[in-house]
């Protein structure tokens, strides 16, 4: 004859033993630079600014030789930097004068990494910040802050770098 109907479904079986606790990861190693330069340098337009002092490294994602303008991205990732600093402008400036800074990966500006300030006389000086996140596919990748505009001083400034995270 022909099959009967299903019947109904039967009680849950009691839950097995817990599993073994796996092994602890470790935390990643942090990411992170951070350069500084307290007395004021001169820039001329289209040049980068120069960082004379590493406060701190850890990794090595990211580094920098003091005295020079260019920090270096060894890993591919997405990184975040913050700019912070002083400009005024400088000998010769005629006024009104317009200073843009820019950040830079690989000399091409990063959208929306700027600032702008607008000096009236040669007592001027105007606080200055920028962050960015950004990413970085191959390497090694240079990040710099390129002075605009005429020649400006800069004095006061501090750059840091984090990788944030990895390519997805």
């Amino acid at each position: 004859g022909p099959t009967g109907p299903t019947g109904p479904t039967g009680p849950t079986g009691a839950t097995g033993a817990t599993g073994p606790t796996g092994a602890t990861g470790s935390a990643p190693i942090a990411q992170a630079i951070s350069a500084y330069s307290t007395p004021a340098t001169q820039v001329q337009e289209g040049s980068a600014v120069e960082f004379d002092k590493t406060s701190s490294q850890n990794g090595t994602a990211i580094t920098h030789t003091d005295g020079t303008t260019t920090f270096t991205i060894n890993q591919p990732g997405i990184y975040a930097a913050t700019y912070t600093g002083t400009a005024s402008p400088g000998t010769g400036a005629t006024f009104p004068t317009t200073n843009l800074l820019q950040m830079q990966l690989n000399g091409s500006n990063i959208a929306g990494a700027d600032a702008q300030s607008i000096f009236n006389s040669s007592s001027d000086t105007n606080q200055q910040t920028i962050s960015a996140i950004f990413q970085v596919t191959t390497t090694p990748a240079t990040v710099q802050l390129v002075s605009q505009d005429g020649t400006f001083n800069y004095s006061n400034i501090k750059m840091n770098i984090y990788q944030i995270g990895a390519n997805s």
